[in-house]
């Protein structure tokens, strides 16, 4: 065996940017070892490489499902410096460099045509045996899993072997990560397909970044993303300008997001401490963001603010002429509204992208509590056309019914209890957190006299059903004509029975929206 030999092994999936890291190695005097399809990419590359066959001396069996799981490759992996003896002795060589990629398993079980058989066939053996072996010998091989790292290994690897240590440590580490997010992949597929788990029963998250704290200064955060998934969102969105985006900041602007993209008119949101303060819909987005705002200005107040339209100059000008905000979400900005915002340059400006997500494919919603974690599928189902059934003798009216579609819609997104009162789709009052219903209902009344609306003719939408009568004898007194809720209470013939006596319109929709 020659000392100064220097071996890297390549075996990807992945064959992008497969020139790079392996022309940089040939000109540092790398000799490359490959497999099946990397060695024919490789060598149609014109770049000199050995099969595996040649350092095992054992051929692919079994449809390449063993050809790297051999003494040859794992010793060479595996070797420490004080391994010199037991390689001279059974002549085996160093693997300096380790380049695998696995099997492509998400992405199978991604298409709709992909068999349970076909998964199966795309678990990868010998790739994480081998990342496993390298990444825990970083002293002596170094490991690269994905094709982005191949650039930093040019710039940051001493080809002599050389103080490598720190950078080795680093990739054995994205190594592990790797290898975890692919059995985690594995095993949440086999539980869903062989024992029926109706959620992932494990995650693997990426970090984004450390935050400067949590809700208040003394907590930690950081912020994280799920691996496999991508979905509508402010993470990883295009960010103009502003300040660093706190945790408080992700939370509000998460909700104002949710919220604003149930609506297809061109709708406006904002949303202080998690909980829209104004919502409106219009023909128009500046019309939208002037209801929305004249809602309560005084909420509005250092908000956060959601448009489900492209921003342009108009609005960003009102908006700064109007009040002081945190940030502003939009699907796009013109670059003239880029420009009026530029001067105010802590507002963080966000353009949001959406994903497009298989129909049957719900979030999940995870919580904490103490000693475990709760998980739902999220509340994120929705309908243009809303179920419902009229209960009251009197029917709403067409523009009723449109305001009742609209409360209901921004009821979700409002925590529990939540009363809206909304008419000509902007919202007049909410009530939202409270206790009771009624304390939430009193509260929405006082939050539209506040800013001077007259509730007559609007309409009333609730999160849950009403336990007793006083919600709509309350809403009588303030003109409201209509009102919206799940049903279900037992006092329902009750309910129903004073929204006859009194003249008004009531819609079961069978579903409610708790929000905690």
């Amino acid at each position: 065996m020659k000392d100064t030999k220097k071996i890297a092994l390549i075996s990807v999936s992945d064959k992008s940017k497969l020139e790079i890291i392996s022309n940089y190695l040939i000109e540092n005097n790398f000799e490359i070892i490959s497999t099946g399809g990397s060695l024919k990419k490789l060598l149609d590359l014109n770049i000199p490489a050995k099969s595996v066959e040649d350092i095992t001396n054992f051929p692919e069996i079994m449809d390449g499902r063993v050809k790297t799981l051999h003494p040859s490759i794992h010793a060479g992996l595996l070797a420490r410096k004080n391994d010199d003896d037991i390689l001279r002795k059974f002549k085996l060589e160093r693997i300096n460099v380790l380049v695998v990629n696995f099997y492509p398993f998400e992405k199978v079980i991604k298409s709709e045509e992909s068999t349970f058989n076909e998964a199966i066939e795309n678990i990868d053996i010998g790739g994480p045996a081998m990342v496993r072996a390298a990444a825990k010998n970083y002293e002596n091989c170094c490991v690269l899993t994905n094709p982005e790292s191949y650039i930093d290994f040019t710039k940051n690897f001493n080809p002599n072997l050389k103080s490598n240590e720190t950078f080795n440590k680093m990739m054995s580490l994205k190594a592990f990560e790797y290898v975890a997010n692919y059995d985690i992949s594995i095993a949440n597929y086999l539980g869903q397909k062989i024992n029926n788990e109706p959620f992932r029963k494990f995650h693997s998250f990426t970090k984004i970044s450390n935050l400067r704290y949590g809700e208040n200064p003394h907590q930690e955060a950081s912020l994280y993303q799920d691996s496999n998934k991508r979905r509508l969102g402010i993470i990883n969105s295009k960010i103009y300008q502003g300040k660093e985006l706190s945790y408080n900041n992700i939370v509000d602007g998460d909700a104002a997001l949710l919220c604003v993209s149930s609506f297809i008119d061109p709708t406006c949101v904002i949303v202080k401490h998690a909980n829209p303060c104004g919502v409106a819909s219009s023909d128009n987005l500046l019309n939208s963001y002037s209801k929305a705002f004249e809602s309560d200005p005084t909420s509005a107040f250092g908000g956060v603010i959601a448009f489900n339209k492209e921003v342009d100059q108009n609005i960003a000008e009102k908006i700064l002429n109007n009040q002081f905000v945190e940030m502003i979400i939009a699907p796009s900005f013109t670059s003239e509204s880029r420009n009026i915002l530029s001067s105010k340059k802590n507002i963080r400006v966000i353009q949001y992208s959406n994903y497009d997500v298989p129909l049957d494919e719900r979030n999940e919603h995870i919580k904490s509590i103490c000693d475990g974690i709760l998980i739902q599928h999220a509340d994120d189902v929705f309908s243009d056309n809303i179920i419902h059934k009229i209960v009251s003798k009197k029917e709403p009216s067409k523009s009723e019914f449109i305001d009742l579609k609209f409360s209901w819609l921004v009821s979700k997104y409002v925590k529990s209890n939540a009363i809206v009162f909304s008419k000509n789709m902007q919202t007049l009052g909410i009530g939202a957190g409270q206790m009771s219903r009624i304390d939430s209902t009193f509260i929405a009344v006082e939050k539209a006299k506040s800013q001077g609306f007259d509730l007559s003719g609007s309409v009333m939408a609730s999160d849950a059903f009403f336990p007793f009568s006083d919600n709509v004898e309350k809403a009588a007194e303030n003109g409201i004509t209509a009102i919206i809720q799940p049903g279900g209470s037992q006092n329902d013939e009750e309910v129903i029975s004073k929204v006859d006596e009194l003249n008004l319109s009531m819609i079961f929709t069978g579903q409610r929206h708790f929000r905690h």
